[in-house]
């Protein structure tokens, strides 16, 4: 059999070294055995138009890594780091405060849980209420606290009621001078507003204090949801406005703590 002649117009491929042309010879302007500078360009140009990564992490890392209960775990150490960013928060907030704004003699200096809160007011409006005075129950309801407890967890949304309640501890009352209608600070044994304050279960905070006998008790009301309201809350590191209700009514000689309760509940809510 004769043997099979190859066309004279093909040619053998062989392998082409880096950086040299399909005609063998070297690129223009490249060194041999050296990639080319256009194509290294083309890779630089590529990487930067890759998109930015910004799928959703936790504590850097992205959660499509992470299994169920791994993500759970971190999710409760970010909403626990939170909770206490806000504890030192109110401590170092309350380490700066000066002297003379320190609970006066004879008034309760710390927030009361629901129980202890109910037993002690009903202590005081037993008692008579300074001369030319009436005692006031003020009450304070935070509807956003359920929206932040489905959104961010229970840590975060008691820190903001935490948060609330140390700002009502702060409040200090003013009155009203009835001849000319402008706002008189009162007393300095009137510094601190409340003489008993605490939570009522729920969203919901109460105090009680004392009034002047002229003194408007929905004024108060106003005056306290535009201290609590005057600036955002810190909620996951997010400054965040709160919705915040409340009210205020007299509370009669010897009433009991828990009708004055739903009274002022009563009147929150139809308001």
């Amino acid at each position: 059999m004769p043997d099979i002649t190859q066309p004279e117009t093909v040619r053998t491929v062989e392998r082409r070294l880096e950086g040299r042309s399909q005609g063998g010879a070297p690129g223009h302007g490249a060194a041999p055995d050296q990639p080319a500078k256009k194509v290294v360009a083309t890779y630089e140009e590529a990487a930067k138009a890759k998109p930015t990564d910004d799928r959703i992490t936790i504590l850097g890392i992205p959660v499509e890594q992470i299994t169920p209960a791994t993500r759970a775990a971190l999710g409760g150490l970010v909403a626990e780091i939170n909770f206490l960013r806000g504890v030192v928060n109110r401590h170092e907030k309350s380490a700066g405060r000066k002297p003379d704004t320190v609970q006066s003699a004879g008034q309760t200096a710390g927030l009361l849980e629901p129980e202890m809160f109910v037993k002690a007011l009903g202590g005081r409006l037993s008692q008579p209420a300074p001369p030319g005075m009436a005692w006031t129950l003020l009450l304070v309801h935070v509807p956003t606290y359920e929206d932040i407890r489905r959104s961010s967890g229970l840590l975060a949304a008691n820190g903001v009621l935490a948060d609330v309640a140390q700002r009502l501890k702060d409040f200090r009352p003013a009155s009203v001078d009835p001849a000319t209608g402008t706002v008189v600070e009162m007393a300095a044994a009137m510094a601190n507003a409340f003489v008993v304050l605490g939570y009522v279960g729920g969203s919901n905070l109460a105090a009680l204090t004392a009034l002047p006998l002229d003194q408007d008790q929905a004024a108060l009301a106003r005056s306290v949801r535009a201290h609590l309201t005057a600036s955002g809350y810190l909620v996951s590191g997010i400054d965040m406005a709160l919705v915040i209700k409340a009210a205020a009514a007299p509370v009669g000689p010897g009433e009991s703590a828990t009708l004055a309760l739903g009274r002022v509940d009563h009147l929150l809510r139809t308001n």
